[in-house]
């Protein structure tokens, strides 16, 4: 599938700008780097405001990975670009689940060029790097037992900036990839935990980074409630009011999870705001505060954790926990 034009990111991109500040922005998949002009659908937003634009990619389409984020990071001095590279467990399990042989190694290569990448670019006027370097883990029936030792190996070998961490969710083509045990995935966050409070794990190295951390640390609490069926302390879903998803075919949902469109912006000319007046956007925001909508989706749960005024003490008290310091990297 083609997927949009540039021009059709060019007018989303302008719409956007017209809605408000955009804070950010992620480019999903199949694959973001099989888009040879993925650096000009970036220049789209940078060019309004954007300030954090994250890419995940299965760390395969070597040709493009690095000449794609050098040609973004020198257009767009004041972009923030977090590119993240996903593993599907050890070697055997990866190569496995994605069915590519080498996977596994090709993914750490990718890694590591982008590390290079980072670490000879110039810092910004703060002294920070423009470029932050991630692992994306997926946690799933099929390689829980291995996951969290493994993300310890990653981590210690790769030196990323950070580690996202997902809970198997939504439909499946096997669906016992999706019977996860949450002792596992609560295992799994601990390793985390542990690895940012040692400072063998920085983070991301940008403005409020630290309430970000925080952020985190209580959305992975919430999505392992809600996983087991806990719904006592709900949080007011904000898909659709501060976020949206929008699709290869010009969709736009709220969210991954819910199944439900607000309309297709081929109808308006890819222009975001329009659909996000009409009445099918408000009644269906109307739904989701009524029926009380929670999922494990960690984008939605991100921004639900930061945009609800009761978790702000205890955002607070959690980014102002000390830190200690990042644990020697190269960079």
């Amino acid at each position: 599938m083609p997927g949009p034009s540039l021009a059709d990111f060019e007018r989303l991109a302008a719409s956007v700008e017209r809605m408000g500040p955009l804070l950010w922005v992620s480019f999903g998949g199949g694959e973001p780097f099989l888009r040879a002009d993925l650096a000009e659908i970036a220049g789209s937003f940078a060019r309004r405001g954007l300030r954090h634009l994250a890419i995940p990619t299965n760390g395969l389409v070597e040709d493009r990975l690095a000449p794609s984020v050098e040609r973004i990071l020198a257009q767009h001095p004041d972009l923030f670009l977090s590119v993240g590279v996903s593993f599907d467990g050890p070697p055997r399990i990866h190569d496995s689940i994605r069915q590519v042989p080498g996977g596994h190694r090709r993914a750490m290569e990718a890694v590591r060029t982008l590390r290079t990448i980072e670490q000879r670019l110039p810092r910004d006027k703060d002294g920070r790097s423009r470029l932050g370097v991630g692992i994306l883990l997926t946690l799933t029936s099929e390689n829980q037992d291995q996951l969290s030792d493994h993300m310890l190996e990653l981590v210690r070998e790769l030196r990323p900036d950070n580690v996202t961490l997902n809970l198997a969710r939504g439909t499946a083509k096997e669906a016992h990839l999706l019977e996860v045990d949450l002792a596992r995935y609560r295992e799994l966050v601990e390793a985390k935990r542990q690895l940012v409070a040692s400072g063998e794990l920085p983070y991301f190295d940008f403005p409020l980074a630290r309430l970000a951390v925080a952020r985190d640390a209580l959305m992975y609490e919430h999505v392992a409630r809600v996983a087991a069926g806990d719904r006592t302390r709900h949080l007011p879903c904000t898909a659709g009011q501060l976020s949206a998803v929008v699709f290869e075919n010009g969709e736009v949902h709220p969210c991954e999870i819910l199944g439900k469109s607000i309309g297709n912006l081929n109808a308006v000319d890819w222009d975001l705001g329009r659909l996000w007046r009409e009445n099918a956007a408000a009644e269906l925001r109307q739904s989701i505060r009524r029926e009380r909508c929670a999922c494990t989706w960690e984008c939605a749960q991100a921004d639900n954790v930061l945009f609800q005024p009761k978790l702000w003490p205890k955002l607070a008290l959690e980014a102002l926990r000390p830190r200690p310091a990042a644990a020697e990297s190269g960079s």
